[in-house]
């Protein structure tokens, strides 16, 4: 079991590194080309994640569990690598946002208050609304968030993903595998 456990993390930190250099990867190009504000981005983004989750918990199922995973294990996987991939890309987030491109929320800052402007909003409200916002998004609440979404977001994908990789195991099989398995590591 502790070999088993120890997989569990290897194979969780590695695929979590995959998706997370993956997004940063394609928001570096993205920034490159400049398109960011745009609901393509997330989606592409989130795909990105999608599959490294499905290729991630495939890859456990198949060398650490003998091809057979439950539901919860799964699921577990799945979230265990989108949180590695979430850390990875906060720390991006911050020290872009803190030390690359520092002009960055002043842009978003403009962004909000032109869509406000266009909402009808008096000026008084455009400038409380602004001065709030700037109160409490920072690179670390920005990056501190993105880890609580991209856990969330990874969570609710392998939600699904795990009912369709899971597979029923016979218990008594999947037992003497693992005995078998065992015995051929400790006769190395």
């Amino acid at each position: 079991m502790t070999n088993q456990r120890a997989l569990f993390w290897k194979n969780n930190m590695n695929f979590g590194a995959i998706a997370g250099l993956a997004i940063i990867i394609v928001s570096v190009l993205l920034y490159f080309l400049n398109i960011q504000e745009n609901t393509f981005v997330a989606i592409f983004i989130y795909i990105v994640l999608i599959f490294v989750i499905i290729i991630g918990t495939k890859h456990f199922k198949d060398t650490a569990l003998n091809g057979n995973i439950t539901y919860g294990r799964a699921l577990g996987t799945g979230t265990t690598i989108s949180f590695f991939a979430s850390v990875i890309v906060a720390f991006y987030m911050f020290v872009f946002l803190k030390f690359i491109d520092t002009d960055a929320m002043g842009k978003m800052y403009s962004i909000m208050e032109e869509k406000m402007y266009e909402q009808g909003l008096p000026d008084d409200q455009i400038d409380m609304a602004l001065e709030m916002t700037k109160k409490f998004t920072t690179p670390f609440t920005i990056a501190l968030g993105t880890v609580f979404s991209y856990t969330f977001w990874g969570f609710l994908f392998s939600l699904i993903i795990s009912a369709f990789i899971r597979k029923k195991t016979n218990s008594y099989d999947a037992a003497m595998a693992e005995i078998e398995k065992e015995n051929k590591e400790e006769n190395k």
